[in-house]
């Protein structure tokens, strides 16, 4: 007998019921006349509009059926279709690794794969930055394999596989979301951010400042990882009264870098640095973020300029600055 898993319509449509394995048949009973196009709909968007459905003995395209009380959406293998589920992601990523999969995929292992997963995370951010939804979609998508990829290489291992990974976020979710899943309440995103912080000191077992400035991982980038210190540290109490004081202290350290010896300049570099962080944050401004965009702005400003003295027959050297400062300047207003 041929494998295939059912659904009454009103099952079907619950938003819970979210996952199918498009290898098996899908069968959808007990549809009625108010129901049938919510139940089209939903079938169109997991299986595909060109997905193969029998119903009463006909076999026709999703797309054309009309109102009949029950349908079976076709299984088929995965390297036919055009619409795949969770399930199908998983079976790729394994049969990469097999014996005779791919090479470069049975190479790899938790170290190899390491800086990937931070790569994905920056060219993830940068779709969103353009708003470029098709861009993250396909970032995102990346970002998500990584995480899979480390699941199924650990699966080999025999050290925990994709549903571990699975349980462990929805346990997250669950114990973390006090103010869904439990008693509390949050009224803003302020509080539910609180409630957030609270329930992970509980779960992460932190008695101190010590213990959660431990927990911010030194492979942070150093504008992150400074910016997360800070914000744990303002919640002791160990911060400046308002912006004007960190302002002024930006400008100390500023004298003290110009006055600073050769062998002192890095340090006092870096309080610059720690300092500007400081004064961004009071100001409720990210600084990784903030200065991703300004490098981004001056690299369309200088190509704009590059692309300007080339038409000028300008050439790009220190006695030019001055012309190349009034194509840089009227970058601002072209390219922004």
């Amino acid at each position: 007998m041929k494998s295939y898993t059912y659904f009454d319509a009103e099952e079907f449509l619950q938003r819970k019921v979210n996952l199918f394995d498009l290898n098996l048949d899908n069968k959808i009973s007990a549809i009625a006349p108010e129901n049938f196009e919510a139940v089209k709909a939903k079938a169109v968007k997991v299986f595909g509009a060109d997905a193969e459905v029998v119903s009463f003995g006909r076999t026709i395209p999703l797309k054309k059926l009309t109102f009949t009380p029950e349908f079976t959406v076709c299984g088929s293998d995965f390297i036919h279709r055009k619409k795949w589920s969770y399930g199908d992601l998983i079976e790729i990523i394994k049969r990469l690794r097999d014996p005779d999969g791919c090479p470069w995929d049975r190479a790899q292992t938790h170290e190899s794969i390491r800086s990937n997963a931070i790569e994905e995370s920056y060219e993830l951010a940068e779709a969103v930055d353009l708003k470029d939804a098709v861009k993250m979609r396909e970032e995102a998508g990346d970002v998500m394999l990584q995480g899979l990829f480390h699941a199924v290489i650990a699966d080999d291992e025999g050290e925990f596989n994709d549903g571990d990974l699975i349980d462990a976020l929805c346990e997250k979710l669950i114990t973390r979301h006090t103010h869904i899943f439990g008693s509390e309440k949050a009224a803003d995103p302020d509080e539910a951010l609180k409630n957030w912080e609270a329930a992970k000191a509980v779960e992460k077992g932190y008695r101190s400042t010590a213990d959660k400035i431990a927990s911010v991982p030194v492979t942070y980038g150093a504008l992150m990882r400074a910016y997360k210190i800070q914000k744990i540290i303002k919640k002791t109490g160990f911060d400046f009264a308002d912006e004007s004081g960190a302002y002024e202290k930006v400008v100390e350290e500023l004298e003290e870098y110009r006055n600073a010896t050769a062998a002192e300049r890095e340090k006092e570099g870096g309080d610059i640095l720690f300092a500007a962080v400081n004064y961004l944050r009071m100001g409720g401004i990210d600084p990784e973020v903030a200065l991703n965009g300004t490098t981004a702005r001056f690299i369309k400003r200088y190509l704009y300029m590059e692309k300007r003295c080339k038409e000028e027959g300008v050439e790009l050297k220190s006695e030019n600055i001055d012309k190349m400062e009034e194509f840089y300047q009227e970058a601002k207003k072209v390219v922004g």
